[in-house]
């Protein structure tokens, strides 16, 4: 037997084993915890106009970034400009986030235009593609033309001031030259990725993502006074665009806004012509809806929007009343018109290049004739449908041809019509096998006359 000492120094022999055991695997996996998990960066690809759809999927990428420990949130920019508004909220998110952010301007003969000034100089890291290029941001209206031309000198000033306010606050925030983003807006300047290297506009020139990325890893970035090192050397993950984001970008398109518009006001004609299609009215419902949708996207002339409508309204008059043409071809006209004047370039909320944002001529001019073509197609149809005797119910039965089977007068007899024998009367009397065609037709008798140079029609 052991005795009680011995048993008592062996207990604590064998607790101390089992602590020392337990205290290297903690140590174990406190170390493993402890390890940095190796950064991660978010990829964000922008290769159209800024757009509300943009604004979303730059914003939920800083919040994605952010919830899910991103080391860093990467931009790939091309765009020649974009919604006023839009843009601020990408600035003041961005300028707000967690998480540093490196904006490259690419591939070759990529450009930050406009808008895209403002996106960049907002970045804590900007890079710029060899052959690309950033600038013109001044406002400016259809073809090309000074805002003051159209809204007036005081409105121009106020807007151009507003706007170079905003550029300098961004490139001050980000220690960037606040002198050029001003000229950028003031004077519509413009500058290629050596000379804003030059100028400080950028911090550095990159041939592709994985060199920007490269060429942030290390430098230094700050939020509210608290200044850390960006760690942008990891594994790239890319940003997908949800189906709502897609689908404003895709009606940014001013060309398919021109074509819901048209398909829309087809449909609702087509209803017009033929009330109780339900299919026309409620397709040209659903394009119109995306149309006005998508207006709230990009810049839309409301005058050149009612002259559309209105050459619609001369189309659908021409299916119901005789014009000889005149309604359907000033219909046409007026499509023509409204379709080329549809994007109203002269609109202060947005920065597009006056070159980019227009309408395809195989938009312009063949769609407004191909829509004229079918509603005059269908208004003649009607037209000519109208004009045609009907062959159902008793209306049907006038003007058509019979025999008479018995004599008819004006009070008694009987005539073979349409397959039938029928009671029919005459104004004067008719003897048996007179050919008669039908005047009349009063609850079931026909009122009957001869047909002239016509045989009966019985054996």
């Amino acid at each position: 037997m052991i005795s009680i000492p011995g048993f008592r120094r062996g207990a604590r022999i064998a607790l101390l084993a089992i602590g020392v055991a337990a205290s290297a695997l903690l140590g174990l996996r406190t170390g493993d915890a402890a390890e940095p998990l190796p950064p991660r960066v978010l990829l964000l690809e922008v290769r159209a106009p800024i757009t509300t759809g943009t604004a979303e999927f730059i914003e939920e990428g800083l919040v994605r970034a952010k919830r899910d420990g991103y080391g860093a949130v990467a931009i790939a920019l091309d765009t020649p400009g974009g919604h006023l508004e839009a843009t601020r909220e990408i600035v003041q998110k961005m300028l707000a986030s967690e998480v540093p952010i490196l904006v490259w301007v690419g591939p070759g003969g990529a450009r930050a235009g406009s808008a895209g000034v403002f996106i960049t100089l907002a970045a804590d890291v900007a890079t710029m593609h060899p052959t690309s290029a950033i600038g013109a941001a001044h406002p400016v209206a259809g073809g090309g033309e000074d805002v003051e031309k159209q809204a007036g000198k005081d409105m121009a000033r106020k807007i151009e001031n507003d706007t170079a306010a905003f550029a300098r606050s961004i490139a001050t925030a980000r220690g960037r030259n606040a002198d050029w983003a001003e000229k950028a807006v003031r004077e519509s300047v413009s500058a290629t990725a050596e000379e804003a290297l030059k100028l400080r506009v950028i911090d550095g020139i990159a041939p592709d993502m994985t060199s920007a990325l490269s060429f942030a890893e290390g430098r230094t970035w700050s939020r509210s006074g608290q200044v850390q090192a960006i760690h942008s050397r990891g594994q790239v993950e890319t940003g997908e665009m949800t189906v709502r984001q897609r689908t404003l970008a895709f009606l940014s398109d001013p060309n398919v806004i021109a074509i819901l518009m048209m398909l829309g006001t087809l449909g609702i004609a087509l209803e017009f012509y033929h009330p109780g299609g339900i299919v026309p009215g409620a397709l040209g419902a659903f394009f119109l809806l995306l149309a006005f949708l998508s207006m709230k996207v990009i810049p839309v002339n409301v005058g050149a929007l009612v002259l559309i409508l209105a050459g619609v309204a001369l189309l659908v008059v021409e299916g119901y009343v005789t014009t000889h043409g005149i309604a359907g071809l000033s219909g046409a006209l007026l499509l023509g018109i409204g379709t080329l004047f549809f994007i109203d370039r002269s609109s202060a909320e947005y920065r597009f290049d006056p070159a980019l944002l227009s309408l395809s001529p195989w938009v312009v001019w063949p769609t407004p004739l191909a829509l004229a073509g079918i509603l005059g197609f269908v208004g003649w149809k009607v037209a000519r449908t109208r004009r045609e005797k009907l062959r159902l119910g008793a209306p049907g039965m006038i003007g058509e041809l019979g025999e008479a089977t018995s004599d008819i007068g004006p009070e008694a007899g009987e005539a073979f019509v349409h397959g039938e024998l029928w009671a029919a009367r005459s104004d004067g009397p008719l003897p048996r096998g007179t050919a008669v065609r039908v005047r009349d037709i009063r609850g079931l008798i026909l009122h009957v006359e001869a047909a002239p140079g016509r045989r009966g029609i019985l054996p």
